[in-house]
């Protein structure tokens, strides 16, 4: 039987619960059997990669390649995929520079697939450790987000707010990127609490909209603050509470109308 990351009923409380355990319980879960597996045939695998068809061919390695990234929803759209892996980064009208979301530009960026095949009894380098290692990590956040999805989101948030916080790029492009990854939004969107309407303005809108109520919650609308981790967890704290909130009033909503129409019959 897989293992099942507790974290109780979720929402804050069950944040705080997985923060004092994840260590621990990170560990049991990467022994379980269906995880080595996968691991392991990756790691033994992947060397006999040489072109992008090869990766999108062999559905074992591709599940694991693409939830390294967090892009399990695309293991279907094996021609996307092919694209994106065959895209050169160093052109600027190629497919991978022109996606918002630039977890496919790492997809892209980790696996070297753009150029041509590698001469016979040669192979393109792909660090291996480092990507079956986030396999297991967004495994085990997809274990949690089966349940709880917000948490799997902060987790999402937590290492890659971290990490943009280090890029070297204007505060500009950090927000553009932000909006363009669907996992991040949903942080900064579920912390103001804004409606699902918000994502049907227009670009520029958006960024200037989370700009300012970040500024206006954080004192900063720098993203190289969330470095500080205890500016993220006061970003999270309100993403998770919120989220909490919404699905107590959802929920209210919802015994309300049981309870009418039960006393209508």
């Amino acid at each position: 039987m897989a293992y099942n990351v507790q974290v109780a009923d979720g929402g804050y409380l069950g944040w705080k619960l997985l923060e004092r355990t994840l260590d621990s319980q990170k560990q049991v879960f990467s022994k379980s059997a269906e995880i080595q597996r996968s691991r392991d045939y990756f790691v033994e695998n992947i060397s006999k990669v040489e072109a992008a068809e090869d990766l999108v061919g062999n559905y074992k390695l591709l599940s694991v390649a693409l939830r390294a990234f967090g892009l399990d929803d695309d293991i279907n759209n094996k021609y996307f995929i092919r694209k994106v892996l065959e895209a050169d980064p160093d052109d600027e009208s190629s497919l991978i520079n022109k996606l918002p979301d630039k977890r496919y530009e790492q997809l892209n960026a980790a696996f070297k697939l753009w150029s041509a095949p590698a001469p016979e009894g040669t192979t393109t380098t792909v660090d291996s450790k480092a990507i079956s290692d986030m396999y297991v990590t967004r495994s085990f956040e997809k274990n949690i987000g089966e349940r709880h999805q917000e948490i799997e989101i902060s987790l999402n948030a937590q290492r890659e707010l971290k990490t943009l916080a280090e890029v070297d790029l204007s505060q500009k492009s950090k927000w553009y990127q932000i909006v363009g990854s669907k996992p991040l939004r949903k942080v900064f969107e579920g912390a103001f609490g804004l409606s699902s309407h918000f994502a049907n303005l227009p670009i520029d809108r958006q960024v200037s909209e989370l700009r300012s109520r970040t500024e206006r919650l954080m004192g900063s609308s720098d993203i190289d603050q969330f470095s500080d981790s205890a500016k993220l967890d006061h970003l999270l704290k309100y993403y998770l509470i919120r989220n909490q909130a919404a699905q107590s009033a959802s929920m209210s909503r919802y015994s309300s109308a049981l309870a009418i129409l039960s006393n209508r019959g």
